[in-house]
């Protein structure tokens, strides 16, 4: 399938400024470092996009969620720190992304995405590195010897990889 063909829940920027402004309810006074808010975007994406492709698939236990897997469009690239998505770490402010509505009509994602994140934002930022150095789509894409170290992750290949974990 190719991305014109795809359907998206959300824009990666809005999903950053919804993870932002969640981080700062949880730990009032505090803000989310870029580390934490790229990898809770990469979590997010890839814990989604997996929850609904096993749900589809036969025998599975989860019941059939009749939701796009791709939560975000934004392409996501193999950087030195782990998957980046470029649209977001390159924005100097996130505010102007603020949707009071990014889950309108898409409160299980909301749901879903509120659980990821409770278990990802007490983590430190180098653990979640570390986590999301073990991931082949991250593996397969980094290259040390790279002068720039962006190549760009598959959206089906991070969520074929966290299907599995299901």
């Amino acid at each position: 399938m190719n991305d014109k063909d795809k359907k998206y829940i959300t824009d990666a920027k809005k999903l950053a400024c919804y993870i932002k402004n969640y981080y700062e309810e949880k730990f009032p006074g505090k803000n989310i470092s870029p580390i934490k808010l790229q990898k809770s975007l990469y979590f997010c994406y890839a814990y989604w996009g997996g929850y609904v492709k096993k749900s589809h698939e036969n025998g599975s236990e989860i019941p059939a969620i009749n939701k796009s897997m791709y939560l975000f469009k934004n392409k996501i690239e193999a950087w030195v720190y782990g998957p980046v998505i470029p649209d977001v770490y390159k924005e100097q402010n996130l505010e102007e992304y603020n949707d009071k509505d990014i889950f309108k009509n898409n409160e299980d994602v909301e749901e879903y995405i509120k659980s990821v994140l409770d278990e990802i934002l007490p983590v430190s930022d180098f653990k979640l590195v570390e986590v999301s150095h073990e991931d082949n789509c991250w593996k397969n894409n980094f290259d040390p010897e790279s002068e720039y170290h962006n190549k760009v992750i598959k959206g089906d290949d991070i969520i074929n990889e966290y299907a599995k974990l299901y």
